[in-house]
């Protein structure tokens, strides 16, 4: 067993992550909103001793709902539920440093510490999403420097409380978390949100189709990390992990194209916009425009949308159509088509190669290929001695082998 085990969370994301998932004969949509479903999914993830799962949460109207099922749930009251169903598992939840006061997300994720018992995670999200300020009152969207500008003296005052610094008058007051103060979570991949993630975040979740990517992003995000003063080992790059399971390579290849048949166009260009990539004056089947927009001119989630349009200069596919195959389940994050053995060799790879830190497990279909990975997969990872067999301790901090957080100031609960 290696002394830094791969980590390994999982984002059980509805039906599954490939667009068409909820349309096949196998998909349980009723369930999406069953306590049971997710709890079900988090037992599964226990067994294959996944460190934690994570759920995003959106803060906007997804037009591509009027096609298929989207994310409705809100995540801490959900897995607060779904960790009474575990002992030992993490949950990562999404909160927002722009819209969400300080204080608010203090005693939120404060609250959600000691209902998992230790197992609790932020999410920090600086809401990139541009239709997502008017839903606040404002205007126009904020701009992409100034929402991080903002994120981050909002995450210094979250943590501040952590502390123990004093809350403003007329506050019900904030119960240091168990661990001190939750594991740090963050996903931003641009040059400004990778500073960002190298300042606060400990797992850094990104977007990076290609081994040199993910290296070369791990270790400009270690090198961000000593410049704010902290240990590079203190922030781990955990990666996307999109992967269709076979027998044999052939039949992964052949459930991954009776997925793609069941693609509704509508819903891809839905997703596509989200993104910044407005494609809807095309046909499905026409050629893909030669420019997919101007990131510079978008004040959204620019990571992906780069992500998005690096994937295409390199693959050259021809149509929207062949783009949203291409994209469909892993929407930019490394793709692994195979058996057992070959996702467990490119796991491997990135690993001991250093592109990456773990794996956010993102499976295509819930909860069947969930189940194929934790049953074939995490048994090959095991005997290669990648992942541990059993649990480290019951914190995610010590799960992780992350620090633990320093103890409050000694003026922190002072009256």
């Amino acid at each position: 067993m290696t002394s830094r085990p791969l980590a390994l969370l999982v984002n059980p994301l509805l039906c599954g992550h490939h667009e068409a998932a909820w349309r096949t004969e196998r998909a349980q949509p009723e369930r999406i909103h069953s306590l049971d479903y997710f709890q079900q999914l988090a037992r599964t993830a226990e067994r294959g001793r996944f460190d934690a799962v994570f759920m995003a949460d959106f803060f906007i109207f997804n037009p591509a709902v009027m096609y298929s099922p989207r994310w409705e749930v809100e995540p801490v009251t959900l897995l607060s539920a779904v960790a009474q169903a575990t002992e030992n598992l993490g949950f990562i939840a999404t909160g927002s440093a722009i819209f969400s006061d300080p204080v608010e997300v203090a005693r939120v994720f404060s609250t959600f510490d000691h209902a998992t018992g230790g197992r609790a995670a932020w999410n920090i999200v600086t809401s990139g999403e541009p239709a997502a300020g008017a839903n606040y009152g404002l205007d126009k969207p904020i701009p992409h420097a100034e929402r991080y500008e903002l994120g981050a003296r909002n995450t210094e005052q979250v943590l501040a409380y952590w502390d123990g610094a004093p809350v403003p008058d007329n506050v019900a007051p904030i119960a240091r978390p168990v661990q001190g103060r939750p594991v740090l979570v963050q996903a931003g991949s641009s040059a400004t949100g990778r500073d960002f993630a190298a300042r606060f975040a400990e797992l850094v979740f990104s977007a990076q189709w290609n081994f040199e990517a993910g290296r070369d992003f791990r270790n400009d995000l270690r090198r961000r990390a000593v410049t704010h003063g902290r240990n590079p080992d203190d922030v781990r790059l955990i990666l996307g992990l999109s992967f269709v399971i076979g027998s044999t390579e052939a039949e992964a290849r052949s459930k991954k194209k009776a997925l793609d048949d069941l693609i509704l166009p509508h819903a891809s260009h839905g997703w596509l916009q989200s993104f910044g990539i407005d494609l809807t004056a095309f046909d499905f089947d026409e050629p893909l425009p030669r420019t997919l927009g101007n990131i510079d001119l978008y004040e959204g989630i620019k990571s992906r949308f780069s992500v998005i349009s690096s994937l295409v200069d390199s693959t050259s596919p021809l149509t929207i159509r062949q783009l949203a195959s291409a994209l469909a389940g892993s929407r930019g994050h490394h793709l692994v088509i195979g058996t057992p053995e070959q996702i467990a060799d490119a796991a491997e790879t990135w690993f001991v190669g250093g592109a990456t830190d773990g794996f956010m497990v993102m499976p295509h279909e819930l909860p069947a290929e969930f189940e194929l990975f934790v049953d074939e997969v995490i048994p090959i990872l095991r005997r290669r001695g990648l992942v541990d067999r059993d649990y480290r301790g019951h914190t995610l901090r010590e799960n992780l082998g992350l620090p633990i957080s320093p103890p409050a100031p000694s003026w922190a609960f002072q009256t």
